[in-house]
């Protein structure tokens, strides 16, 4: 599998952009269109977001969409292998990191799977913002120590969950260092709270808000958009404001709550780079 993912991310490293979009829309076609992989979970996703706001039509165009920016994201991160994933990034907003910065205490990342969001953390730390994200295993060992060095090769850091406490150290580590730590919320974890997303109960992720009442920094909602293969636009939002350190579970859900009304914002200022394969409202 090590020596697979060498040879194809060699390869891909040789296309040019616009030779990875078309080689994304084909996947896209063959997977979306023809075998139809995750594609139905991906229509009741958009039916319980959008409802009757949109037609049948129209959600298959986003579906589609959603399933062509996923793929060139993978496709891109591959390809780059000269640690030039997060060059061609725009930003907007970057003096809300610039203030975080001057508290000289890190801050979170409040991030989705929404665009290329590994460009994202490749380039905040270009642009003088170290960026780390917690992650668990991938795969096989090889595989997984090849896609973490990639990131490390591009400037986005793993703050990897083997054991029970690593991630709350790795955490830690990184605020002290006065770096970013990026939280993707919008994944279903087992054995957490329903909380409404998009007004449906939705298996939330309550683990940041816990985290965060242990170890407090600035949260900072950032997101990326695809403007064309191989650039892109990042949005940095307003802080949040959070209140003091509360020590009952209640403030827990509250806070992820606030959360998740953060992510619904994201994921609608543009639907079609959204992730729509998680299945975020199963019931166990």
């Amino acid at each position: 599998m090590h020596i697979f993912l060498n040879v194809m991310s060699f390869l891909l490293s040789k296309l040019s952009p616009k030779n990875l979009e078309r080689l994304a829309y084909g996947i896209t076609f063959l997977f979306f269109r023809v075998i139809g992989l995750r594609k139905k979970l991906i229509l009741k996703n958009l039916d319980i977001v959008f409802g009757d706001q949109k037609s049948q039509k129209q959600k298959e165009r986003i579906g589609f969409e959603s399933y062509y920016h996923f793929v060139l994201t993978s496709l891109e991160f591959l390809a780059e292998r000269d640690g030039k994933l997060g060059d061609q990034v725009s930003i907007e907003g970057e003096h809300y990191l610039a203030e975080a910065k001057k508290q000289g205490n890190g801050a979170y990342i409040l991030c989705i799977h929404m665009g290329s969001w590994e460009a994202m953390g490749s380039a905040l730390t270009r642009l003088g913002y170290p960026s780390n994200v917690i992650v668990k295993k991938v795969g096989s060992e090889k595989m997984d120590r090849f896609i973490n060095d990639l990131r490390r090769r591009n400037g986005f850091y793993s703050i990897v969950r083997r054991k029970k406490g690593d991630a709350v150290k790795g955490i830690k580590r990184a605020l002290e260092r006065n770096e970013l730590v990026g939280f993707v919320m919008d994944q279903a974890r087992p054995g957490e709270p329903m909380l409404p997303f998009f007004n449906k109960p939705a298996k939330t992720n309550t683990s940041f808000a816990a985290i965060h009442r242990r170890i407090p920094a600035p949260i900072i909602p950032v997101y990326i958009t695809r403007v064309k293969a191989g650039q892109h636009r990042l949005k940095v939002l307003a802080p949040l404001e959070m209140n003091g350190r509360e020590a009952d579970g209640a403030d827990v859900e509250t806070k992820s709550l606030a959360f998740n009304r953060v992510v619904e914002d994201m994921i609608m200022a543009c639907p079609e780079q959204y992730f729509w394969m998680h299945n975020r409202w199963k019931l166990s």
